[in-house]
């Protein structure tokens, strides 16, 4: 491991302890309430030594999106350069689901129901990550795709629905099976992705 590599992961290292530190904050004070200086404090660190790290709270309270979207991202580069698109995205979503942590998972969302119920500018920010989210996995699936096929316009407003769908298809199964076992999450997002595969074949629908 080169010293670059060992300096990002213990750079990413912190990251994470600053967030776990700062989490445990918004629940106990609020997200309102907690201040960059509290969550520094908490830390052990300095403010500055904080900015080094995050831009700001916000920052903080979205890293663990900002890794998720980066494990589909790793997920997708992943896989065969020739897979039809929306295989890739399936195998994505499934794999970055089998990394989960049920007790994980209900803390984060509890804290997130907790933020957006006093904080409701948090949630208009979420709906801009996941935008700006689904704009990056579908360009790296239509650079892949145009490096095989023909751009088209059409097509690439269907790679779009199949990016959208995808992450409507994440939410309503972490809505709709929140108080069950992990392995019935698995179990719902699997056919719940494939009663949304499209018809084209060539974007890995069912051969006819």
């Amino acid at each position: 491991m080169t010293k670059s590599t060992l300096r990002e992961v213990s750079r990413q290292a912190m990251r994470q302890r600053i967030s776990e530190i700062a989490e445990d904050l918004f629940v106990s004070r609020g997200y309102d309430a907690t201040t960059v200086e509290n969550i520094a404090r908490e830390a052990e660190i300095s403010e500055r030594t904080f900015f080094r790290y995050f831009a700001s709270k916000v920052e903080v309270l979205f890293l663990r999106f900002e890794v998720d979207t980066r494990g589909l991202v790793d997920a997708i580069e992943a896989r065969p350069p020739d897979e039809a698109p929306w295989l890739t995205l399936r195998h994505a979503l499934e794999s970055a689901m089998e990394n989960l942590d049920q007790e994980s998972v209900a803390k984060r969302e509890a804290l997130f129901r907790k933020i957006t119920e006093t904080a409701p500018q948090i949630l208009a920010q979420y709906f801009a990550r996941v935008h700006a989210s689904q704009q990056e996995l579908c360009e790296i699936l239509w650079t892949r795709w145009t490096v095989r096929h023909q751009a088209d316009a059409d097509t690439r407003v269907i790679f779009r629905a199949l990016v959208s769908s995808m992450f409507a298809v994440l939410n309503e199964v972490e809505l709709a099976t929140r108080e069950r076992p992990l392995a019935e999450r698995r179990r719902m997002l699997r056919e719940t992705l494939e009663a949304v595969r499209p018809a084209r074949e060539d974007l890995g629908g069912k051969p006819k």
